[in-house]
């Protein structure tokens, strides 16, 4: 358990790392970053890179593609839930069939809120809230 709670802190690290690159170019919209590992090996990285393009995950899915199915998804920013200038981030990781997504924290954006959490769990998936949560909430301060 402990040695899947180091992977779990350092994937989260890289995600939060890659979430910084979108600083400047993301407002109004928090910095996401998002990692997809399967079998022990990152298959798919993505950030979002600017306001009204794919969010983190969708990048990180596209990249990942079918290596995507049976994977964790690490992201420092619970999947949106609703449709904006993009799709629901939660229904393309329930279409790309990821099995666990593991967050730093829920969205305070009362659009989301948990909402994405629940449609996650709903398909299936585990979620696992709280990892480096401080670190990822001085983020997007």
């Amino acid at each position: 358990m402990a040695q899947r709670r180091n992977i779990d802190e350092e994937m989260m690290a890289r995600a939060i790392a890659l979430a910084r690159r979108g600083q400047a170019w993301v407002a109004p919209n928090p910095m996401v970053g998002a990692v997809i590992v399967r079998g022990g090996k990152v298959v798919g990285t993505g950030y979002h890179r600017r306001f009204g393009g794919p969010h983190a995950e969708v990048n990180a899915l596209e990249k990942a593609g079918e290596a995507a199915r049976g994977a964790d998804l690490y992201v420092n920013l619970e999947p949106c839930s609703h449709e904006g200038k993009t799709p629901p981030c939660a229904d393309a990781i329930i279409r790309a069939g990821i099995r666990r997504v593991v967050a730093a924290l829920q969205d305070p954006n009362p659009l989301v809120n948990g909402a994405g959490f629940e449609k996650l769990r709903r398909a299936g998936i585990v979620v696992e809230v709280g990892v480096l949560a401080k670190r990822a909430a001085e983020l997007n301060q």
